[in-house]
């Protein structure tokens, strides 16, 4: 986005795909939006993308994010929760923040549901692209026989060596392709002792696994519920992270590793020297910086030395961030840092 010129149109909206009066309140919306835009100067180019960014909304209660300018569509997507309040907003730049708040996670992920046949697996990779896969144990006896003597023994012997093999080949291939699409989370569902069992086999592999109960192979009711309980094991690691790094930056401010306020955020990110910029969206509200040519050139605007434009502080430092490469991470605590934004930095 840091290549096209603007305006942007930013349209952060809720979604509702599941009634009967879906399709005309879908209208009602995209013509509000239109409207709004249409007030703010927006031309016929941007207005018309916009609409057709929201053209095909996520099903059920949902909300939606369309990001385009003059050139089209530059980005839409589906949010997992509506935002708290519709946004429309046409400036120079693109409005980052409610997209990071409210998209799901980018966490490469595994979900394994095993039985002792098995799995049914899919990755996620960090793009959240999604592909499915499935592992099958050995064509031999699963369960085991009752009854008594050698034969009794033996037979409980093979199903058990059988159970093994089919755990251990899953955890290889679970394994194999957490490697393949860089993921460090593993979601294990499915027979209690089968779940426990894979749990254990990935124990030295050295990656979080989180079990979860409910869910079994071959039902494909549980498709949806399956991704609804994923996705809340997600959130609650991203808010886990949130708390991690909250943690971290009040440690390296003791090292002059951190800073906080719009002068050395901004001073940070010329320098390209943010690893970790950290921003709360109410607290920084609508303060200013100013912008140079390159996305990264960001100044506290009531520095006397200022040059370049003033833009939004909310929209030119998530850009900035990005353009250096450092990860965004969204706030809400109290005491906010100076400004509603701080930073974790690469080097002193």
């Amino acid at each position: 986005m840091t290549e096209h010129p603007g305006p942007f149109a930013s349209v952060y909206i809720e979604t509702v795909s599941d009634t009967e009066d879906a399709a005309h309140q879908q209208r009602l919306r995209s013509r509000a939006v239109r409207e709004a835009l249409d007030g703010n100067g927006a031309d016929r180019a941007v207005l018309d993308a916009v609409e057709r960014g929201l053209s095909d909304p996520p099903p059920g209660r949902a909300g939606q994010a369309v990001i385009a300018d003059a050139d089209g569509v530059l980005l839409t997507e589906a949010l997992p929760e509506p935002p708290a309040r519709t946004t429309v907003r046409l400036s120079s730049m693109p409005y980052l923040l409610p997209l990071l708040q409210l998209r799901s996670p980018a966490m490469a992920h595994v979900v394994a549901v095993v039985d002792d046949r098995g799995a049914d697996l899919y990755t996620v990779d960090g793009d959240g692209h999604r592909t499915d896969h499935r592992t099958e144990g050995a064509q031999h006896p699963v369960h085991k026989a009752h009854g008594g003597g050698w034969a009794h023994r033996s037979m409980q012997s093979r199903v058990e060596e059988t159970v093994r093999r089919t755990i251990d080949a899953t955890a290889e291939e679970v394994v194999r392709l957490a490697d393949e699409a860089g993921a460090g989370l593993i979601v294990v569902a499915g027979e209690i002792s089968a779940r426990t069992a894979l749990v254990g086999a990935l124990a030295s592999h050295h990656r979080r696994v989180v079990q979860i109960d409910g869910f079994t192979r071959h039902t494909s009711e549980d498709r949806a519920d399956l991704d609804r309980r994923v996705g809340e094991v997600l959130q609650d690691l991203a808010r886990t992270r949130v708390r991690d790094v909250l943690g971290e930056f009040e440690q390296r401010r003791a090292h002059e590793l951190a800073v906080q306020g719009l002068p050395g955020v901004a001073a940070a990110l010329t320098e390209r020297n943010v690893e970790t910029l950290l921003i709360d969206p109410a607290v920084i509200g609508d303060r200013a910086v100013h912008v140079g040519q390159d996305p990264t050139a960001v100044q506290a605007s009531d520095l006397p030395s200022g040059r370049g434009v003033v833009r939004r502080a909310d929209e030119a430092l998530p850009l900035a961030a990005l353009a250096a490469g450092a990860d965004i991470v969204t706030i809400d605590r109290d005491p906010a840092p100076t400004d509603g934004v701080a930073a974790l930095l690469r080097h002193r």
